[in-house]
């Protein structure tokens, strides 16, 4: 009999935790937890007696139930915005879902320094995922996917070796030489006004004051790739040039010099 009570108040003791908890519902397990924030693609949440600020993707989750007994339905699609270059970094979705990376082109590798003694602080980890952000607008994509790295698994698992944070940039946007023609029609000469580098084995990125002159000679489209050649201004030993980015108002090239990766915002 006692046995009996003694299993029935650890019953009941199970209820009251559960109950101070939220749960993640997902395609395959629950996750008891804290809802920190439903982001645009993912989730941030912390484990139950953890510090640690953990993220999953919106596609992994069907619904939230919270600690008071509501419930929240996940459907909503991540919604990938034309990103026109850095000034609009904060566009760039990050996904921990491979499936978000169907149907776009794969742009570059990105990463950033990672400490693991401070990747528990919510700023920190915000500015690691603000610096892949920028590097990614940089190029041209408007997707990160975060490939599974064990300090950031949803398990919550964690690696003190780690000392990168990786990801890979994607465009669901593809450009095409006939686009850049038809707005620059016969013009071929242009003013560049925006400049922003990036330096080998940094991840911070800074922004100069340019007043340089694009003079195309030819644009080229290959393997879903646009190639400008011709001369800019200030950097005579670059010749080829990568589109990344058409708007109204302007156009966007990248290309790497001794190393450092560069931006440069062209006005039509």
């Amino acid at each position: 009999m006692n046995k009996t009570i003694y299993v029935f108040v650890l019953f009941l003791l199970h209820l009251s935790l559960a109950a101070q908890t939220d749960t993640l519902v997902t395609h395959t397990n629950k996750i008891s937890c804290t809802v920190i924030k439903i982001q645009t693609d993912s989730i941030k949440y912390r484990l139950v007696n953890s510090k640690e600020l953990l993220h999953i993707s919106k596609k992994e989750v069907d619904k939230i139930i919270y600690k008071n007994g509501k419930s929240f339905s996940i459907k909503e699609d991540i919604r990938l915005k034309h990103i026109e270059g850095v000034s609009n970094f904060n566009d760039v979705v990050t996904s921990f879902t491979p499936d978000d990376t169907l149907h776009t082109i794969k742009i570059s590798e990105l990463q950033v320094p990672f400490n693991y003694e401070l990747s528990g602080q919510k700023k920190y980890l915000e500015k690691r995922y603000a610096q892949l952000r920028i590097q990614a607008a940089m190029q041209g994509a408007n997707l990160i996917y975060i490939p599974n790295q064990k300090a950031l698994l949803t398990e919550g698992s964690t690696d003190s070796t780690m000392t990168q944070l990786l990801g890979i940039g994607y465009s669901s946007e593809k450009l095409s030489a006939d686009t850049l023609e038809k707005i620059i029609g016969d013009k071929n000469n242009f003013t560049a006004t925006h400049q922003w580098y990036l330096q080998e084995g940094k991840s911070d990125v800074y922004q100069l004051y340019f007043n340089g002159v694009l003079i195309i000679d030819e644009i080229i489209e290959t393997d879903e790739k646009v190639t400008i050649t011709g001369e800019l201004k200030g950097f005579p030993k670059v010749s080829a040039f990568r589109l990344i980015s058409i708007s109204e108002k302007f156009f966007t090239i990248n290309f790497i010099m001794n190393g450092t990766l560069y931006n440069v915002q062209v006005d039509l």
